[in-house]
């Protein structure tokens, strides 16, 4: 069985355990990588005006296909909290309006999210959730104890950083719908860890 060290470029000396903020590439992915920045550099104008646009179409078609989408529902981001600022940013909040979340979710996102409510004049509930967590039951209990008449949206991690726990954002979604909320889903640490099935959860976004 291979050892997992050497797919990576990580300093030997080194036990690295951050694969949750900062996480090093395996090294097959940095060669195509890096494979791709030389073809880019060899013809700019090409690259950039067709041939990439022929890449990133194929490569939403086929992330489309893992994680049970159609095509057209997958954009491309820097990264998550790039992604989220500008959803944040681009629903319409209002004074007195509130955002459902919990106390586990990840620290740029939840400034992010304090933030755009400060600016527009609405809250961020950070829902208490009991650690450790005992059941699905218990959770769900805990976190609807958070809703109220002027909850507006949803934001909720699918795999928390911190703690690593998978909650049932399916059964959230669900619920959600029931009670006309708009849901937003962190799904960042997800189509690496467990199988994701988009159509199955229902999320206004992902």
């Amino acid at each position: 069985m291979p050892n997992l060290k050497d797919y990576f470029l990580l300093d030997p000396n080194i036990t690295f355990l951050n694969f949750g903020s900062f996480g090093a590439t395996p090294k097959p992915i940095m060669e195509v990588y890096q494979g791709l920045q030389l073809e880019a550099e060899r013809n700019p104008v090409e690259f950039v005006a067709r041939k990439g646009l022929e890449l990133l179409k194929d490569a939403r078609i086929k992330l489309g296909k893992y994680i049970n989408c159609h095509q057209n529902d997958v954009v491309f981001v820097t990264n998550p909290s790039y992604a989220m600022n500008t959803i944040a940013a681009s629903i319409n909040l209002e004074k007195g309006d509130e955002v459902l979340t919990t106390n586990i979710e990840y620290g740029a996102l939840e400034k992010a999210w304090h933030f755009h409510c400060k600016k527009t004049g609405s809250k961020f509930i950070q829902q208490e959730i009991t650690l450790p967590i005992y059941s699905k039951k218990q959770f769900l209990k805990e976190f609807w104890e958070g809703y109220s008449t002027n909850t507006k949206a949803i934001f909720i991690s699918h795999i928390t950083s911190s703690t690593g726990l998978i909650l049932p954002v399916a059964e959230i979604c669900t619920e959600a719908k029931k009670r006309g909320l708009l849901t937003i889903v962190d799904g960042a640490h997800v189509p690496g860890h467990i199988s994701l099935n988009l159509q199955q959860i229902e999320a206004d976004i992902y």
